[in-house]
């Protein structure tokens, strides 16, 4: 069942039951599961610069339904990144565009 909810929950950005009622899962619950299998620590972008992090990767994560639902996307990708540090930026939603943008960038020690 846990898997079923993942898969409706990360592949469809929203799950519904069979009478079209969204189901109510616990964010709070799925956020305190992810971060605890996040294994990247999270920074600023003045911190990366300080300690001479090399960025590894930037993208954007976007969600219309809420910024719940962006966080659990934005730590889903996470889970699976090996880069030990990453940065987020929230982008504000414009009037013509209601949905929550963040810019997430992932980071690797320095080269020397």
């Amino acid at each position: 069942m846990k898997n079923i909810l993942w898969i409706l929950l990360f592949g469809a950005g929203c799950a519904f039951a069979q009478n079209d009622v969204v189901v109510d899962s616990s964010v709070e619950q799925i956020n305190e599961e992810l971060s605890a299998e996040i294994k990247s620590q999270r920074i600023t972008k003045d911190q990366a610069e300080e300690m001479e992090l090399n960025r590894a990767e930037t993208y954007e994560v976007t969600s219309t339904v809420s910024v719940d639902n962006l966080e659990i996307q934005i730590a889903e990708k996470l889970k699976d990144s090996i880069m030990p540090y990453y940065s987020i930026e929230y982008n504000d939603p414009t009037s013509d565009d209601e949905s929550f943008v963040a810019t997430v960038t992932e980071y690797f020690g320095k080269v020397e």
